[in-house]
């Protein structure tokens, strides 16, 4: 055997070696216990071909309101909220945010409701963004979710644009595995305490805008 695959099998061996992948069980491994390459879930490919509406803003805002502690920030940009029968991407009307994105700072206009939610037979968490015609390009939108007892502040990866005059769908996934949310690992209790639900339109700088916003048919499926 000459010197060019002596190096290449002990390369092999070694790799082996390290990871532990490709051991076999027996006495001779500490613990007798095969070690286990990690596997990381990931969500389900298949459609979703249910889904069940949790907030459809038909009796009224559903308790939706700017968070407390961003009503006296600069970067708030929700003026007032209420409901419109102008607009609605299911029933008779929406959730109405009038916001005023002033520019040159990042600035959002959010509401959020603080309610227990067990999401654990679903999949996916969805809402409906429009801004209006009259809105220029360059407003985004997002979901963001409190988790569990140390209410953890947990937002999106991407926000999605909104474009002028059409409804957006934002989703997430809240399945375990799921690569949605930014700097959190999502497993099996992910989806089982959620403490608040956010929808989040944003103007990173630019555009400037002063006008509604509008939300609607906040849903899971699975």
């Amino acid at each position: 055997m000459d010197r060019k695959w002596s190096l290449i099998i002990l390369c092999v061996a070694l790799v082996f070696s390290i990871t532990g992948c490709g051991k076999k069980r027996g006495p001779g491994n500490a613990g007798g216990e095969d070690p286990v390459c990690p596997v990381v879930p990931s969500p389900s490919s298949d459609p979703i071909t249910e889904e069940r509406v949790l907030f459809s803003f038909e009796q009224g805002t559903n308790g939706f309101d700017v968070p407390e502690w961003f009503r006296e920030k600069p970067e708030n940009a929700a003026v007032r909220i209420g409901v419109s029968k102008k607009y609605s991407s299911e029933g008779s009307q929406s959730l109405e945010v009038e916001s005023n994105f002033p520019g040159q700072i990042w600035s959002a206009s959010m509401v959020e409701l603080e309610q227990y939610l067990d999401l654990t037979p679903y999949r996916q968490i969805s809402v409906d963004v429009l801004a209006p015609r009259a809105a220029p390009m360059g407003l985004k939108a997002k979901i963001i979710l409190t988790i569990g007892d140390q209410w953890k502040w947990t937002e999106m990866i991407c926000s999605v644009p909104l474009a002028p005059g059409e409804w957006a769908t934002v989703n997430a996934s809240v399945e375990p595995g799921s690569m949605s949310w930014k700097r959190t690992e999502v497993g099996e209790s992910f989806r089982s305490d959620i403490r608040k639900i956010v929808v989040r339109v944003e103007s990173n700088k630019s555009p400037i805008y002063k006008g509604p916003v509008y939300i609607d048919n906040i849903r899971v499926g699975r």
